[in-house]
């Protein structure tokens, strides 16, 4: 504790002029609806990048970067990111191509024109210790500034086993004269020695026992290292006749050094298991991706009219495969019995890459007080092939049309009804680490959304959006032969609320719900294969979110959350029941001023009740909910 009080003294005893830049980060008050938003370290909502609706914007291929196309591999630094924003129904409608599985948007932490340093220290959360150094300043007066930063960190996760992680990243903002734009940026992220994680599966229709979870009962010798970089461009030029050209080209790779898994099969009801490891040879993820779009807007008396102009494209090549498994022997769930590392060998790797080009034209008609229409078609083409030992090359290819329509009306100035269709070709993940064909990715397949709801301003402070929304996909999971593959389609049909604002002065509030009916149909389900609800999914969860700081309090506030998840099946035939979870939130901020520097003190207790829960993937493996942990941290703008 004593190196993290040095920090903190030092982070308050600057004296030069702060701006706020990174002490004022508040996911509650930022948030404009509760369907998903992530600023700095925090972040709330029904939705995220890797869960919208049910599904995976990240594993479609549905993430943005300034509102371009971003094939991302890797994760992506607070040092170059400033937060991200998951966009459904009426929010998805100022996109001129949105997607089935909804956006998740990330934006930039550009630099702005004044001299700013951030930090911030955290301890806390399974005794982690981090400190962040971010900083901003002007290298030419109102025409080019820089931001870089670092972070190093000294994690123990929940079962308080020790790894490393530090990353950097800078960025630029150039702007030689009012109509030109441009922000290259880069950044690098390692994690060394992080002990995998337990991956459990049980004999029978069962849940496993409950587990001391601040136990690690895996081996210290399967760990996992990565390397994962990202670097590009955003640019903005103002051309003749009234157009406007945008552009962005990214790099992401993701190299995992060391990459193992424990296993733990078999499972009995008092928490015998068959214990196993896996461990893969390095491998990677690595793409190019871009975009670039004209628009041209033109206004008719009340009316506005937009053409976008689109291309965009990806390259992505992965390594994957030559996993070996070693047996272990009996043992029980919960409890640490180290083995030594027996010899092992590992297999060849396989290979796999995809090509993606698409092209589109939209329309966007804004008639001031009356209603939005958005209009697209896109043409895309996608080639995937895939080299795997003694098995035969094998290319896959589809050149679709996809489409899109989007509307709103505005019924008064508080009341907006709106309603979308969307066809999109998209990913579907890989495979799980307990299949045979592990590690393997599938083709992109064709999905379809639609969706209708309505916005309304309750009060000039309080708005509730809610879209009633039907997204069909083919359905892959893991075959009677422990093969991932396709099984049928899956539809997701559901009900989602967002209710945001502030009821009276001082408090904030960002709640919402989903009521979700997701169904499997095809041969599978009809011979007994599997269940017709896919796995794991909540059939409706709530989350509220409450801060409340008057005035008054002279920037003392308190805050909570609360997160609601209905009972859920938890293995593929739906013969298993997952009860219901209900996690509490509590914590507290104090916003205050030392001579010019902004500081902000954070602390936070999650799962203050320490529930208990097991949280099954979607191939059929668990996972206990996190325990209890405290969080504290120490911002500062100087």
């Amino acid at each position: 504790m004593y190196r993290y009080g040095l920090v903190a003294a030092w982070m308050l005893s600057a004296a030069t002029p702060a701006y706020a830049q990174r002490a004022n980060e508040n996911a509650v008050t930022a948030a404009q609806d509760a369907f998903g938003t992530q600023v700095g370290n925090e972040s709330i909502g029904l939705y995220s990048a890797n869960d919208v609706r049910g599904f995976s914007p990240t594993e479609a291929g549905n993430l943005r970067l300034e509102g371009l196309y971003f094939d991302r591999q890797g994760d992506t630094t607070n040092r170059i990111v400033r937060g991200t924003t998951v966009r459904v129904g009426i929010t998805a409608q100022s996109y001129p191509f949105p997607a089935p599985t909804g956006i998740a948007d990330t934006n930039l932490r550009i630099p702005g024109e004044k001299a700013v340093t951030s930090a911030i220290a955290t301890f806390g959360a399974f005794e982690a210790g981090t400190l962040e150094v971010d900083a901003q300043f002007p290298l030419v007066a109102d025409k080019l500034s820089m931001g870089a930063g670092a972070m190093v960190q000294h994690e123990k996760g929940p079962t308080r086993n020790p790894s490393f992680v530090w990353n950097v990243g800078g960025i630029f903002r150039w702007r030689p004269n009012d109509s030109f734009e441009l922000i290259p940026f880069g950044a690098a992220n390692f994690r060394n020695d992080r002990e995998a994680g337990h991956n459990v599966l049980t004999a029978g229709a069962f849940l496993p026992p409950p587990i001391d979870r601040s136990v690690y009962y895996g081996q210290e010798w399967v760990q996992l290292s990565s390397q994962q970089s990202a670097w590009g461009f955003v640019a903005r030029a103002d051309l003749p006749a009234g157009w406007t050209f945008r552009a962005g080209f990214f790099r992401s790779l993701n190299y995992r050094i060391e990459q193992g898994e424990n296993f733990f099969r078999n499972t009995q009801a008092d928490g015998r298991t068959d214990r196993f490891a896996i461990i893969f040879p390095g491998n990677s993820l690595g793409s190019y991706s871009g975009e670039a779009r004209a628009s041209r807007s033109f206004t008719e008396g009340s009316r506005r009219h937009t053409v976008h102009l689109n291309v965009r494209g990806r390259y992505k090549k992965r390594t994957f495969g030559g996993s070996t498994t070693i047996p272990l022997g009996p043992g029980f769930i919960g409890v640490a019995d180290e083995e030594v590392l027996p010899p092992y060998t590992l297999g060849p790797l396989s290979r796999s890459k995809v090509h993606q080009g698409t092209a589109g034209v939209a329309y966007e008609g804004i008639w001031a007080n009356v209603g939005e229409l958005g209009l697209g078609v896109q043409k895309t083409f996608y080639k995937r092939t895939s080299e795997q030992p003694n098995v035969p090359f094998v290319t896959s290819k589809d050149q679709p049309w996809l489409l899109n329509a989007t509307a709103a009306v505005y019924v008064t100035s508080d009341l907006a009804v709106f309603g979308s269709y969307a066809r999109g070709l998209e990913e579907s993940g890989e495979a799980p680490q307990n299949a045979i064909n592990r590690g393997e990715s599938v083709p992109a397949t064709r999905t379809s959304q639609v969706d209708f709801g309505l916005r309304y301003a309750i009060t000039p402070r309080m708005r509730i959006v809610g879209a009633l929304f039907e997204v069909k996909k083919p359905f892959f999971n893991l075959d009677t032969t422990n093969i991932f593959t396709r099984l049928g389609d899956v539809r997701h049909r559901g009900a989602e609320i967002s209710f945001t604002g502030q009821p009276i002065e001082g408090l904030t509030m960002v709640a919402g719900t989903v009521l979700l009916q997701a169904r499997v149909s095809g041969a599978a389900v009809t011979t007994g294969r599997t269940g017709r609800v896919p796995l794991g999914r909540y059939p409706h969860i709530v989350r509220l979110n409450l801060q409340y700081g008057p005035k008054a309090w002279r920037g003392l506030s308190i805050d909570g959350q609360v997160e609601n998840g209905a009972s859920r099946y938890g293995n593929l035939l739906n013969t298993v029941r997952v009860p219901a979870t209900t996690t509490l939130n509590l914590g507290g901020r104090y916003s205050f001023k030392v001579s010019d520097i902004s500081a902000t003190l954070r602390a936070q207790v999650q799962n203050v009740t320490n529930a208990f829960g097991w949280d099954p993937s979607a191939t059929g493996t668990y996972f206990p909910i996190n325990q209890r942990r405290v969080t504290i941290s120490l911002s500062a703008d100087f």
